[in-house]
């Protein structure tokens, strides 16, 4: 057990070398948690909420909350709030940024979108504490470390009934121990992700692909297939390219709550040794946007399970403009009687 220990906490200090980003794999329908382009599409006003564990049983394993709330101010406009808050070993990183995006409508159903994060991140590590194989080893005795500093995001989203491809940068800045701050491109952390939707009422598949890219260093990708039975049950399979498969299932619960549990299973010799990766999700909305069969507008489910009418608050605006300019019409033809 000491090994682990040992070997989780040089891990840890490696992190604060390079930035620690996170990847998920249930960001096909929470992709604001990392791309700040991305928000409010799913619902007017949204909060997404992922818990992951990885390692199961071992202590001091890596275990990170992210939370990221949403709310589309109008048809061109949405912003957002991210929390994360990631714990290995004894290093603790807490994380708080605003996110804004503006959105150009290419089309009634087609837009691209161009975001922005700004927030600090608060970076601690703590040896005092630790099991180490020597005991009282004076490497870790005065060993420890805490910076609060500024950080940033930027990312660009397309979006479609059928089809959306993003990529984001979600760290912009490098202000880590052992590093200068400022831009330094070599160690961005570039996050690409697209999916498709293809299907009818009844059944929905959802294919989608993230990579995660930095500099000098292999492709990192996950496959996700998503399939998604009367708009509301849904299991996944995929492989994330460490050589582990994925699986989960996720519910809609009701008109406005979605929950969802996945797994990281490796395939390789390490799979003894390093336990299960866990992922629990909670997704709100208000209202929810997930009915997809019709893929040619946007939709919502009632209590029922049917859909509401249209939401969208360009069609209402230009509706009540039709209706001004018809009211003012009639009004002009009775005075000229």
């Amino acid at each position: 057990m000491k090994i682990i220990y040992t070997l989780l906490l040089l891990i840890a200090t490696k992190s604060l070398l390079a930035q620690n980003t996170i990847r998920f794999a249930q960001l096909n329908f929470a992709q604001g948690v990392n791309n700040p382009a991305s928000l409010a599409y799913d619902g007017k006003i949204m909060a997404d909420i992922i818990v992951r564990n990885q390692w199961f049983g071992f202590e001091g394993a890596p275990t990170t909350l992210a939370l990221n709330a949403q709310y589309e101010i109008d048809a061109d406009m949405a912003v957002g709030f991210n929390f994360f808050h990631d714990r290995i070993g004894a290093e603790v990183n807490n994380s708080f940024a605003g996110q804004y995006a503006y959105r150009i409508n290419l089309d009634y159903y087609r837009s691209v979108s161009f975001g922005i994060g700004l927030g600090i991140d608060n970076r601690v590590i703590n040896f005092l504490g630790a099991q180490t194989t020597v005991a009282s080893d004076p490497s870790f005795i005065n060993e420890s470390y805490s910076k609060v500093f500024f950080n940033g995001s930027i990312g660009v989203f397309y979006n479609s009934p059928r089809f959306y491809a993003g990529a984001s940068i979600p760290k912009i800045t490098q202000n880590t121990r052992g590093v200068d701050g400022g831009l330094r491109p070599q160690l961005w952390h570039l996050y690409m992700s697209t999916g498709v939707y293809v299907g009818s009422k009844k059944y929905t598949f959802n294919p989608h692909l993230q990579i995660k890219s930095v500099m000098n260093t292999p492709l990192a990708a996950d496959l996700i297939l998503r399939n998604t039975f009367v708009n509301r049950f849904s299991f996944v399979v995929g492989y994330r390219t460490e050589n582990s498969i994925i699986a989960g299932v996720d519910f809609l619960i009701s008109e406005y709550a979605r929950v969802g549990y996945s797994f990281n299973y490796n395939l390789g010799k390490l799979s003894t040794v390093k336990g299960v990766s866990n992922e629990l999700y909670l997704g709100l909305a208000f209202p929810y946007n997930n009915d997809r069969y019709s893929f040619n507008q946007r939709k919502y489910v009632n209590r029922n399970g049917s859909p509401k009418s249209e939401y969208s608050r360009r069609s209402r605006q230009k509706n009540q403009t039709r209706g001004k300019r018809y009211g003012r019409n009639t009004r002009t033809r009775r005075s000229s009687r």
